[in-house]
């Protein structure tokens, strides 16, 4: 792209000559000079290339395309100073040209002038409304500078220009991320005791399964003030996927009686109807679910699968198949609870739930709040999208609700930005700005992975993204799929291994590990995982064997393999040495988890007050690293989401 512009101000430096030029008594001197710069060019040989242009310049100094051009040779040269002012030069003579513009915005982004970079940036965007570069180069300015949302902003407008391009999305998955960390940031700070924190805390639980502490999570969402819509139906789910279906019809008709249209919590019912038995009833309550609004159904038909039984999952499905013979209930439904394969779905029941979904999804007459106290979230939604940018905040509230309701998550993302920014509604908006950029950011980096499948650096980034956010199948997806380009690539198959040992199994990570140690066998980061890999296995002698040869790994690593070593001396009765071990280590204590170890080991040597110290220190800090964790936990799509 870069060589593309440079040769277009090139070609037409001579038709750009002011009138009366081409009769210069310098005109020969001045065209051998433009022909061997651009020859130089042509050839990649830009500092002379350059030193051409330079000469040029001294010739004719007001013709702003040669002085774009001298910026151009400075900039592939380095020399970012001297491109910057032969760029200004450039505008000053003309400012209507885009190049000039373009690259003195992409020299100061060079020279960490990203507040100098944004005007240019944003002037070069609308000289050329269609140029990606532009985009990305945009958006790594506003991100640089900390405003995440609008770097947001504009690779999502990257992807809309180029839904190709693999930069573009990665860089808008990673932008979704760092929003949920700045949001979660201003919650803990700001709302420590929100019910909008603590029901984000319960809804990220809920999704990385761990009920108990989602279940406590959204006890204490409900007993706040103010709480977000859906909470109690959401809790109910916790409670059906404990078997507690006592609680969970208490919860769902809880929901009910203050939304009385609520489709979380008549999708609670049907899931409770089959945990009962009631199969017929679930699939007359699935089917109204389904008449109201398909959208909602498509988007939160995981939390009906997730933590079914497979018997109860068969007799639902066996009932909808007779129901379908019977036109009862919508053929698509059935794919959908299925494996989710559109190829089942025969093009006449397509086109007819497209008609009914068109047909009940007209405006009519009613507010968009009458829609949703109907549960018509899509109606709901549309009515309200075409005016985001004028809602009041009530508006807005409905606006991001009925929209992540149906999965829309973009413009849920959206809406609830202007809520976020409003002092009244910041709290609630950061919770569904937090919500749809969980599901916004696997989404965007997925594309990317598939966009360039064929690079094992980005499937080991992706890797790694995911085994640091705790999603262990995934990142052991991007691993397999780097390997499988590159079968010894060492990068992955750490990576892989950590994995598999944060996932559990201990078996196939020291597989793994060993397999790597056979080509590298000196090296730190794989002696530290087998190491590990050994501790939790029991192995304790032959894991500080691993371990010792670790010590010499990456900075960031290196307090974990003080952590572990202090471990295996505790576990062969050396007190001290523990001790030694992990104070090395205590800095890096996110959870509490290393101050506890140490305090029983004071304990055991009767260093009393040693001991109680360490224990009120990790009393705090994994409370506070228990939020921390939960509010920056990432939604990926799960096994149910992905049949």
């Amino acid at each position: 792209m870069r060589r593309i512009w440079v040769n277009i101000v090139a070609g037409c430096v001579t038709a750009c000559l002011p009138s009366g030029v081409l009769l210069s008594q310098h005109f020969d001197a001045f065209e051998a000079l433009l022909a061997s710069a651009q020859q130089a060019q042509a050839r990649s040989d830009f500092k002379n290339a350059a030193e051409f242009y330079r000469q040029a310049v001294a010739i004719h100094p007001e013709i702003a395309e040669i002085q774009a051009n001298l910026g151009l040779m400075y900039y592939q040269t380095g020399k970012d100073e001297d491109a910057a002012l032969a760029f200004r030069q450039a505008i000053r003579l003309k400012p209507s040209l885009f190049v000039p513009t373009l690259f003195l915005g992409l020299d100061y982004l060079k020279l960490k002038r990203c507040n100098e970079a944004i005007p240019l940036l944003k002037r070069a965007a609308v000289l050329n409304p269609t140029d990606v570069q532009v985009q990305l180069a945009l958006g790594q300015a506003y991100a640089v500078t900390g405003n995440t949302r609008l770097a947001i902003r504009s690779y999502v407008r990257a992807t809309e220009l180029d839904s190709t391009n693999t930069d573009s999305w990665y860089r808008l998955g990673m932008s979704y991320l760092e929003q949920v960390e700045s949001d979660a940031r201003i919650l803990l700070t700001r709302y420590k005791d929100s019910g909008y924190l603590r029901a984000l805390m319960a809804d990220n639980f809920f999704d990385q399964r761990a009920l108990i502490q989602s279940a406590e999570a959204y006890k204490r969402a409900l007993a706040s003030a103010e709480f977000p819509p859906e909470t109690h139906a959401n809790y109910g789910f916790v409670l059906l996927n404990q078997q507690d279906l006592v609680g969970a019809e208490r919860e769902l008709n809880a929901e009910l009686k203050t939304n009385p249209g609520s489709l979380t919590a008549q999708l609670g019912l049907a899931r409770l109807q089959v945990e009962q038995g009631a199969s017929e009833k679930a699939a007359n309550e699935i089917q109204e679910i389904w008449e109201a609004d398909a959208d909602f159904f498509r988007a939160n038909v995981a939390k009906l699968k997730a933590g079914l039984s497979h018997s109860r999952r068969s007799a639902l499905q066996k009932v909808l198949e007779r129901k379908q013979m019977g036109v009862e209930v919508s053929r698509e439904i059935l794919v959908i609870l299925g494996d989710g394969s559109p190829g089942h779905v025969d093009e006449q029941n397509t086109v007819h739930a497209r008609e009914l979904d068109d047909r009940s999804d007209k405006p009519g007459h009613g507010t968009a709040a009458e829609s949703y106290a109907k549960g018509r979230y899509r109606l709901c939604r549309d009515r309200l999208a075409p005016r985001l940018q004028v809602l009041r905040p009530d508006d807005l509230q409905v606006l991001a609700l009925c929209s992540y309701l149906t999965g829309d998550y973009r413009l849920a993302f959206d809406s609830s930005e202007k809520l976020a920014l409003r002092p009244g509604t910041e709290a609630e908006g950061l919770y569904w700005e937090t919500r749809s950029a969980q599901r916004l950011a696997p989404e965007a980096l997925g594309y990317a992975s598939a966009l360039d499948s064929g690079s094992p650096k980005l499937h080991v980034l992706l890797g790694d993204l995911y085994r640091q956010r705790n999603f262990f199948p995934s990142a052991e997806q991007e691993y397999q799929k780097a390997l499988a380009l590159v079968p010894n690539d060492t990068g992955a198959l750490f990576g892989l291994s950590l994995a598999l040992l944060a996932d559990n199994q201990l078996d196939q990570a020291s597989d793994v590990a060993q397999s790597a140690l056979k080509n590298n066998s000196n090296d730190p980061e794989l002696n530290a995982v087998m190491g590990e890999i050994l501790c939790a296995r029991n192995d304790f002698l032959e894991a500080e064997v691993y371990l010792k040869r670790s010590l010499n790994t990456k900075p960031e690593y290196v307090s974990h393999v003080h952590a572990l070593l202090g471990s295996v001396y505790a576990k062969t009765d050396r007190t001290q040495e523990a001790i030694a071990e992990l104070k090395l280590a205590l800095s890096d204590d996110k959870d509490g988890h290393i101050h506890y170890q140490i305090a029983r080991l004071y304990l055991k040597v009767g260093d009393r007050n040693s001991a109680n110290e360490a224990f009120e220190i990790s009393t705090r800090l994994r409370s506070e690293g228990l939020n921390r964790a939960a509010v920056s936990m990432q939604q990926t799509p799960t096994e149910e989401e992905s049949q």
